[in-house]
Parts: C-alpha cells; sequence; structure tokens
C-alpha cells in the first residue's frame, strides 16, 4: 500500500509538472533549435544535421520518450564575405504516460547573421520560427475517480470527463536574439535570449479556453582552451512557463586525442545539475564530422523515493559538413556556436 500511494504521488506530480512545462532536452547544447531560433546555423560548417533521443520514468510507470530530428544549412557566406542567412527544420515526437500522449511539432526556422566587425570576432543573431503542432490522447486508457467502486477502478463506469476531443492542434511561433564573440586568444563566449508560445497558442482536449504560456529561454557559455589539447565549456541554462522553471548549469571538458591532422578526433567528459531535479554526467566522443554525446539524469528531486534516483536516458548524433570549397573539418563543441 506504501509503495501504491508514493507511485501515485509520483504520477501526481510529473502529470502537475507536464501541464506547463514543455519538452526539453538535459543536453540543451546539443538541441539549439529547441532552445533559440537564433542559434539556425550557428555552426562551424555548411550544413548540420542531428538527432536527439530522451526515455524517463521508465521505474515506475510507462516510460517518457522524446525524439528530435533536425537540419539546418547557412546561406550567403561566400557571397557577402560576412553577414549571411540560414534555414532549419525540426520533427519532435513525444509520447509520455499511460493515455499515450503524443504531441508532434513540425517546425520551420530561419536566422540572419550579422558580423560586427573586420576581425569577425563579434556577431549577431535573430531568428525566427513557425510550425505546427499536433497533440493526441487515448482516453480509455486512462482511469478517473469517478470510476473507483472501492474495490478497483471499472471502466465501465463513466469517467464523467466532457473533453471536446481526443486530438487538437495549433500554430506555433518564436523569436530569439544570440549574441557571440570569438576572440583571437583562448577563450570564446555567447549570451541567446529567445521566447517561444509567442502568439499563445489554445491548448485543450477541453471546450474551455486554455492557452499556452509564453516560454522565455536564457542561456550563456564560455569555452576557455588551456592548449592545443584541452579546453573547457561551462554554461547556464534557464526557461520558465506559468509556474514552471528549469535551471542547468555545468560544463564540458574537451580533449583532442587527433594523431592524424586530416581525422578530427576528441573526447567529451562532462557534468551538469538540474537545480532540485537532478545530477546529469555526460560523456561522448567526436570523429571527423561526427559527435556522440549520452548523458543520465540522477534524480534527486522529492521523486526520488518512488524513482530510485532513476531519472533519464539520453543520447544525440550530431554530423556537420563543409562544402568541397570550404573543407574545414571539426566540429567545435560544445561550444558558443554550438
Amino acid at each position: 500500500m506504501k509503495s501504491s500511494v508514493t507511485i501515485l504521488f509520483f504520477v501526481i506530480a510529473i502529470a502537475t509538472k507536464l501541464a506547463a512545462q514543455d519538452i526539453h532536452f538535459s543536453q540543451y547544447y546539443s538541441a539549439p533549435l529547441t532552445i533559440n531560433p537564433a542559434l539556425t546555423g550557428s555552426f562551424n560548417g555548411d550544413y548540420r544535421a542531428g538527432l536527439n533521443y530522451r526515455t524517463q520514468w521508465a521505474s515506475v510507470t510507462v516510460p517518457y520518450k522524446t525524439f528530435d530530428i533536425f537540419g539546418d544549412f547557412n546561406l550567403g557566406r561566400k557571397i557577402y564575405n560576412r553577414n549571411y542567412y540560414s534555414m532549419g527544420m525540426n520533427i519532435i515526437a513525444d509520447r509520455a504516460g499511460d493515455g499515450a500522449l503524443t504531441v508532434t511539432k513540425l517546425i520551420a526556422s530561419g536566422a540572419y547573421h550579422f558580423i560586427l566587425d573586420h576581425a569577425k570576432t563579434n556577431d549577431l543573431s535573430l531568428g525566427a520560427q513557425f510550425g505546427w503542432v499536433q497533440k493526441k490522447i487515448d482516453f480509455t486508457k486512462l482511469y478517473f475517480d469517478s470510476q473507483w467502486n472501492d474495490a478497483g477502478f471499472d471502466t465501465q463506469l463513466s469517467s464523467g470527463e466532457n473533453y471536446k476531443n481526443a486530438t487538437t492542434s495549433y500554430p506555433d511561433a518564436a523569436l530569439g536574439i544570440s549574441y557571440t564573440y570569438n576572440g583571437p586568444k583562448n577563450i570564446s563566449a555567447n549570451a541567446g535570449f529567445a521566447i517561444y508560445h509567442l502568439i499563445r497558442p489554445h491548448d485543450s482536449f477541453y471546450d474551455d479556453a486554455n492557452q499556452l504560456g509564453t516560454r522565455p529561454v536564457f542561456n550563456v557559455g564560455i569555452n576557455y582552451l588551456f592548449n592545443d589539447h584541452l579546453s573547457i565549456a561551462p554554461s547556464i541554462y534557464y526557461e520558465a512557463q506559468k509556474k514552471a522553471s528549469e535551471f542547468l548549469l555545468g560544463g564540458m571538458l574537451q580533449y583532442d586525442i587527433s594523431k592524424d591532422p586530416s581525422v578530427n578526433t576528441k573526447l567529451y567528459l562532462g557534468f551538469y545539475g538540474r537545480i532540485k531535479d537532478a545530477m546529469i554526467p555526460a560523456a561522448g566522443f567526436e570523429i571527423t564530422h561526427w559527435r556522440f554525446i549520452m548523458n543520465y539524469d540522477v534524480n534527486t528531486s522529492q521523486l526520488k523515493p518512488a524513482s530510485n534516483g532513476k531519472g533519464a536516458f539520453e543520447i544525440s548524433l550530431i554530423y556537420i559538413g563543409t562544402s568541397k570549397k570550404n573543407n574545414v573539418p571539426g566540429i567545435d563543441l560544445p561550444c558558443p556556436r554550438f
């Protein structure tokens, strides 16, 4: 009985949190289009493709699974020599809980990058996103208090829920700005700010006036190079939506083990923390144009008794390519340009 009450508390707490918070990744640095549209095309290369996958809460309920597939590319760098623009797109799919709540997003992104000086050490990026969101839920898989008969849940009883339909969809939009400094010395930095759900779309399976809250996102990071082989990239990420908020901070060590200059090989080791929620160790590697990073969220919040400390497992895989005319291998990551 005690374990059942603990699990019930756990599920209610998760549901309360998710009702006010968007899809998110602990590897925010590997999912740039989900944290700021101004980061579209903000990387060292001509085109980029990536995959993020996250699964969580497998210890006590149906695992929550999230996929993010994205791609973006730069245009006009050679034509204008300085300012340039970028375009991108990402598809997000999320499936959560016993009711199979499914969220699918198709988002298009664009950004313009202003090079602020002749040395090309400072640039300012402005970005925008527009897309379509669809949400579905299977109410037949859910149990409600009106179906409790003192011995268990009876699905033959009426749920008493007056939902309008099991599917809802709406348009969505976001704007962002990002500043990057890439100096001639051993340090670079960036800071960005974005606002999601600008048009505050209607978001409900019921016939009510519920609207998504706007979601401001702030990120800042520094990349410091100790020598030709070792660097560190501390960063901070914060977002808020209605009564929910998320604050992550930590850093990633990068060690270059390349022996052949034509084959860029690096190792990554990082540690992050989500305040009042989880500790997040991360590790990965990079070979030429490919980078792979994985992490595990160790739960430290009030849900720990139910989760046994288990949180989320997450992986990212990113490929950055360059055209033959601009063949500069390597992914400077994690760095201000992600």
